[in-house]
């Protein structure tokens, strides 16, 4: 199926304007598993995107929006050619893990069948989170995705790194980082028996997807991305840890004018390595 928005008006969506850094973009309600609606935006910086990047927003899964991300996501696509589509997921605490992660599994459901493109998944964040927890889910039952990319993701509930405690670190800080994932996922005696909340929780990490993982040096999550970094390798999943010392936590929001979020760019570059190393032919 073809995907040039000039060109369609399908039922459910709505025609947005073109903003800065001229990227089209339409919005989509779609049914989530549980049967719930959820919005997705959809960018397309070219016609017949020939790849789709499923984007989680960040926001320590309490806060965030399509609409706050919206002109970091516009920015980010006018970067490349892959169309990205940003997920309303549900927030907590009104609602709490799963929701979210299935969420972000619908609306990679929906890119599939939607679209005959290759189909990558990636968040920041908290958004990073959500989707390592849809990955291994789309992993074990069968929806495979052809990579994974990852902005300064906490993976770890319980906070217990290093790095969390470092003195020079800036932001966030390790007790709203804590009230965030108890906001998310309940009381701290439920954390791990909870599936596909971390990658540290998971029995086995082979057959993972191709990551790549993007974190600053004085960010507080950078020993759980190197963790699972280590993680991955040691199962043979193909990984690659860019730790940018001009990256900083929550720095995907920037989208000035005229300036290159390194974010952005990092994102847009994996997605051109990821569509230069398959070489099965879709369908296949």
């Amino acid at each position: 199926m073809t995907s040039d928005i000039s060109e369609r008006r399908p039922t459910g969506y709505s025609q947005g304007k073109t903003i800065k850094r001229d990227v089209p973009w339409m919005d989509a309600e779609v049914e989530a598993g549980d049967g719930e609606s959820i919005r997705l935006r959809i960018y397309e910086s070219v016609p017949r995107p020939s790849m789709t990047l499923v984007w989680a927003h960040g926001g320590s899964w309490t806060r965030g929006s399509i609409e706050s991300w919206h002109e970091a996501c516009a920015a980010m696509a006018a970067l490349g050619t892959a169309r990205i589509i940003s997920v309303g997921y549900r927030l907590a605490p009104d609602w709490i893990h799963p929701t979210a992660v299935m969420d972000v599994v619908g609306a990679v459901r929906w890119a599939q069948e939607t679209f005959n493109t290759r189909t990558a998944l990636g968040g920041d964040s908290a958004g990073g989170t959500l989707a390592a927890g849809a990955a291994f889910w789309l992993r074990d039952n069968g929806l495979p995705i052809d990579g994974l990319l990852l902005a300064y993701p906490p993976l770890d509930p319980e906070c217990d790194s290093r790095s969390y405690r470092h003195p020079d670190q800036p932001f966030p800080p390790r007790e709203r980082l804590m009230e965030a994932w108890q906001d998310y996922a309940g009381t701290d005696d439920n954390l791990r028996s909870l599936p596909y909340l971390s990658p540290f929780h998971m029995d086995s990490l082979e057959g993972l997807c191709r990551t790549s993982l993007l974190v600053g040096p004085t960010d507080p999550v950078r020993d759980d991305v190197a963790q699972f970094a280590a993680l991955l390798e040691a199962a043979s999943v193909p990984v690659s840890v860019c730790t940018d010392p001009a990256v900083f936590h929550g720095q995907f929001l920037n989208a000035a004018p005229h300036w290159t979020n390194p974010v952005h760019g990092w994102v847009q570059s994996q997605l051109f390595l990821f569509q230069q190393t398959i070489t099965q032919p879709l369908g296949a």
